[in-house]
């Protein structure tokens, strides 16, 4: 059975959003019914350094980047395209999403809320990309040991500018309903802070190098 707009549902739910079969009251389909909740999805935004086009398959340990890894981007933010979707399936699968959108707001709210995503994608990873470049800073100057990237002080904020903050921020856009987590729960607030965190401690920790000597 099909959910109907302003019968079943008068808010959202993940199901409306993602997967269910939505009609209008006069039984117009607005979206068919998929198991595949990538479907209306054509950016994956949480659980990895930066957000980047979903991948091709769901079988993502296929995936290998430049340098290697498998991960869907390098440390540098470059794509693995190959395993990545193109543009144009990109906006298809936008435009599902975006009808969705349209059932229940105007235009004008839908094309608004999604380029404040974008925007939203565009500055966190463009601080993730930052707090890469401390982190490779300490790497060079061989205050960190680069074979595990996860373990010592300046590696693991690193990974909480990105794991915590920047996936927060970029799910609180997504999502419509939480400034106050975009801002302040482990929001902007918090991603500049830790950003600041790392440099002084990527100079505190030159320092006490160069003290050594």
């Amino acid at each position: 059975m099909p959910w109907v707009l302003g019968g079943d549902f008068t808010a959202p739910t993940c199901a409306a959003c993602h997967n269910s079969l939505l009609t209008s009251p006069s039984g117009d389909i607005i979206a068919e019914r998929t198991h595949d909740f990538g479907a209306r999805l054509w950016v994956r935004i949480f659980g990895l350094p930066y957000a980047h086009p979903q991948p091709r398959s769901g079988n993502t340990t296929v995936i290998r980047n430049a340098e290697g890894l498998p991960l869907p981007t390098t440390f540098a933010n470059v794509p693995a395209s190959s395993h990545l979707i193109d543009r144009a399936e990109q906006g298809k699968r936008m435009a599902k999403m975006t009808g969705v959108c349209n059932a229940c707001h105007a235009s004008s709210w839908t094309t608004g809320h999604f380029a404040k995503l974008d925007n939203t994608i565009r500055e966190t990873n463009a601080m993730t990309l930052a707090a890469t470049g401390i982190l490779q800073e300490a790497w060079k100057r061989g205050l960190e040991d680069k074979r595990n990237p996860f373990d010592e002080t300046i590696e693991q904020l690193w990974v909480r500018q990105w794991l915590f903050y920047a996936n927060s921020i970029r799910y609180a856009s997504a999502m419509t309903g939480a400034p106050d987590y975009a801002a302040f729960k482990n929001g902007w607030w918090e991603l500049m802070r830790n950003m600041t965190v790392m440099k002084d401690t990527l100079d505190y920790k030159t320092m006490l190098k160069k003290g050594r000597k």
